[in-house]
């Protein structure tokens, strides 16, 4: 994680490096003409200004301002990095604080002040491009807690001189109040609290971690090696996801007993070499023919079972198949496309570049009846979303709430968006309409399938595709 923090930020490492540098040394300068103990005071001030450099000077995509997020659940934090470091973080501040000052209390309370009035920057100051979050406080304050308590046992272990818990106590209390009702007062004000459920990644567990090879072994034997595994707690009601980072690529597990599994091998520009997975005996393939050759190749030895009862269709990417091809796999259920799946990716040069594979166990033979056409569920959808559809509208099986029921996908592309010295990008948004009652269900759900239509630039359009008569 610090490796995704700390990226394309080499000039403020090296500001802050030589901020913290100063920081320390001025410190001790300072220190040592009162005190016999200077490299504790240089420590603490060096954890002080990293301490304000990361959370508040660190260059970031940006954060929500005048909102705060209270997550529900207080053990979610404990099995995060983000919440992890929080707590590291303030736990060498409460530690060093106390073998400089040699007081507990005003140093977990100065500690735990210094937490929430960083907080409430983030949450005020839009420019900081940050999040005011509870969590955050919550680790930090025990950070700070677990430090100042490590701090006064090495100095008892040491046999130094610790001030008493009462020594400094009223003044310290009353600041420390003083300080968190002036942060009340502005943060009532100024901040809106959003509860929230989890949604922070979490640390993988053993068996999640057990699942993830498993996956990534039926799909690419010992080819690919796991670099890390996070879970993606789901959200409105759905599964967890496993986020599994490959040596060169990466790969999700998700559903109910991790029945969708997805991979990317898209490599970044500034890493060379091939990229994906080779599919044995297999060259770069001339049309749609050979991509559909080698996918079948690829999935008779790993996924046998999307071979039974569907039909295989092979798509190029792009105008000119500069992505390669799509080859998907799909059956059909009581006029329905089943949920059962299988997308492969064919590079040009014959390699797997993607790869979207659902093996559903409980695959539906009947759905509630259908009501609705194709031409209301499209209406329903410009209602709900307004754009051109873009890409074929298929009625589908989809799983909600256990059962499963026949909806219609409509992929709607959204309105071009421009970023400065950026093309224009468009989205494509899925709408899924009920074939039984007409309503947008907006609940979330397993990806339908790769993409076979590169991303629209600010050269071209997304294809409108007219209302049917019926």
């Amino acid at each position: 994680m610090l490796e995704a923090v700390f990226k394309d930020q080499g000039a403020f490492v090296l500001v802050a490096a030589g901020a913290v540098s100063a920081a320390a040394l001025l410190a001790y300068l300072g220190a040592r003409k009162h005190t016999r103990r200077p490299w504790s005071y240089a420590g603490l001030a060096a954890a002080l200004t990293a301490e304000v450099g990361v959370t508040l000077l660190l260059p970031s995509a940006g954060g929500e301002s005048r909102r705060c997020v209270v997550v529900r659940d207080l053990g979610e934090p404990f099995a995060t990095e983000q919440g992890l470091l929080n707590l590291a973080m303030f736990l060498v501040v409460g530690f060093l604080g106390v073998l400089a000052v040699r007081r507990v209390v005003p140093v977990f309370l100065g500690a735990s002040s210094l937490s929430v009035v960083t907080e409430l920057c983030q949450g005020l100051l839009p420019w900081i491009g940050r999040s005011c979050d509870s969590s955050d406080v919550q680790m930090n304050v025990l950070g700070a807690a677990l430090g100042a308590l490590a701090g006064a046992a090495s100095v008892r272990a040491f046999r130094g001189g610790l001030r008493p818990l009462t020594s400094a106590l009223r003044p310290t209390l009353l600041a420390f109040g003083s300080g968190i009702l002036v942060c009340g007062v502005v943060g009532s004000c100024w901040i809106t609290p959003v509860a929230v459920d989890p949604t922070s990644l979490r640390l993988a567990g053993g068996a999640e971690r057990e699942a993830a090879r498993q996956a990534v072994t039926a799909a690419f034997g010992d080819h690919e090696r796991i670099v890390n595994v996070q879970v993606m707690p789901g959200w409105d009601g759905g599964a967890d996801t496993l986020l599994i980072a490959l040596e060169t690529g990466s790969a999700e597990l998700s559903g109910p007993d991790g029945e969708v599994f997805s991979a990317d091998f898209s490599t970044p520009p500034e890493q060379p070499g091939p990229a994906g997975f080779p599919v044995a005996g297999a060259a770069g393939p001339r049309n749609a023919d050979d991509a559909l050759r080698t996918a079948t190749s690829y999935a008779e030895e790993r996924f046998p079972w999307a071979l039974s009862g569907t039909i295989a269709t092979s798509t190029p990417v792009g105008a000119r198949a500069e992505s390669g091809w799509v080859v998907a796999w799909r059956g059909n259920t009581d006029g329905v496309v089943a949920p059962t799946r299988l997308d492969v990716r064919i590079d040009r040069e014959g390699r797997v570049a993607a790869l979207l594979a659902r093996h559903v166990k409980d695959a539906p033979t009947t759905f509630p009846p259908r009501r609705v056409s194709e031409k209301r569920a499209l209406a329903a959808a410009a209602a709900y979303y307004p754009g051109a559809v873009s890409g074929a509208v298929e009625l589908l099986a989809v799983r909600r709430d256990g059962a499963w029921r026949a909806q219609w996908f409509v992929p709607v592309a959204s309105a071009p968006v421009t970023a400065a010295g950026a093309p224009v990008t468009v989205d494509v948004v899925p709408v899924y309409v009920d074939a039984e009652t007409g309503q947008v269900d907006d609940r979330p759900t397993p990806p339908h399938g790769l993409p076979t239509v590169l991303p629209p630039t600010a050269e071209e359009s997304v294809e409108t595709v007219e209302l049917p008569d019926s």
